[in-house]
């Protein structure tokens, strides 16, 4: 690795002016200054494109025509010139020595192609990645990664049928399919500065939204269609299903649910194109079979029946 190699910083940014000023500016005071900043902006249209015009002329900035989602960050791959790049949302930063401890671990694993950093979430105060602490986890948290640039070309970006959610661990399994670690770095943090016109809810702990309820269901059906098995697709789909229905029917999801269902099959085609069975080990990682009937951040009062039997026999 070179003494100073170039690092692209490639932040993803919609709606959220404040806080991408204060990425930026907490991006530039870096211990590490051999950088390079691009901002893709996904059609804001709160000023966001304008400020950073303004205020970081340095920054190279690609404006969207229209929200593209997660496939934004892609934007920013394909013109980057950094052997690494730190993946930002617009509301994430890197403490001012994370990116030279990444890019250190970075020098002595080179067959590590994913730093994943501590994420640090300013409202729940709390760690976000506490079960990546294994050290070696078989996937990464968006708002904070560094990517070896080479192998990123390799396995190709972030898959465009997610809109948004999933599109990490998409990320992640074609990253290991070509022998490709992913590194967790506990002590070097990216903070998560969310702010207050975020609405989580339930515990501090979940997003509880329509749109969140949507996406979410669409990124789970596509990852489960293109990397399990027949059997286990057809067992998951149905229980997730379920879970989603009763979902529905507490929140008054109707519509939602509707028009979810429809965009899958709508990208069904597309989904099957893509479609690589990983092995039983890496769908045993990721049995999503334990997802339970009731979500408890849906139903934060719910209590399992036979808990509750135990209870009133004691």
């Amino acid at each position: 690795m070179n003494d100073q190699p170039l690092v692209t910083v490639n932040i993803l940014s919609f709606n959220r002016k404040d806080e991408l000023r204060n990425t930026l500016t907490k991006v530039f005071e870096q211990d590490y200054k051999n950088i390079e900043v691009i901002v893709v902006d996904n059609a804001s249209s709160d000023g966001s494109a304008e400020m950073v015009k303004t205020e970081f002329t340095s920054v190279q900035l690609i404006q969207m025509k229209k929200n593209i989602g997660i496939a934004g960050w892609n934007e920013g791959f394909k013109v980057a010139k950094g052997e690494y790049v730190l993946v930002l949302d617009d509301d994430s930063y890197p403490e001012t020595n994370s990116i030279e401890a990444a890019l250190f671990a970075l020098s002595e694993n080179t067959d590590v192609g994913i730093i994943a950093f501590n994420i640090f979430n300013t409202k729940l105060n709390k760690s976000e990645t506490t079960t990546l602490e294994n050290n070696s986890p078989h996937y990464f948290v968006g708002c904070g990664a560094m990517i070896r640039k080479v192998y990123l070309d390799q396995v190709g970006y972030f898959d465009d049928l997610y809109f948004i959610y999933y599109n990490e661990v998409d990320l992640s399994i074609r990253m290991l399919k070509k022998g490709y670690k992913i590194l967790y770095l506990k002590e070097s943090f990216v903070i998560h500065n969310i702010s207050n016109i975020r609405p989580l809810t339930l515990n501090k702990e979940f997003n509880v939204s329509e749109f969140r309820y949507m996406y979410f269901t669409i990124g789970y059906q596509i990852f489960l269609i293109k990397y399990f098995n027949l059997p286990s697709i057809f067992k998951y789909t149905i229980k997730w299903l379920i879970n989603r229905i009763i979902i529905a029917i507490k929140y008054n999801y109707y519509v939602a649910l509707f028009k979810t269902y429809k965009k899958i099959i709508f990208l069904l085609p597309d989904v099957l194109r893509k479609r690589d069975v990983v092995s039983d080990e890496v769908q045993r990682f990721f049995n999503y079979a334990k997802i339970p009937l009731i979500e408890r951040e849906y139903f934060p009062g719910f209590i399992k029946p036979h808990l509750m039997k135990l209870k009133r026999n004691t």
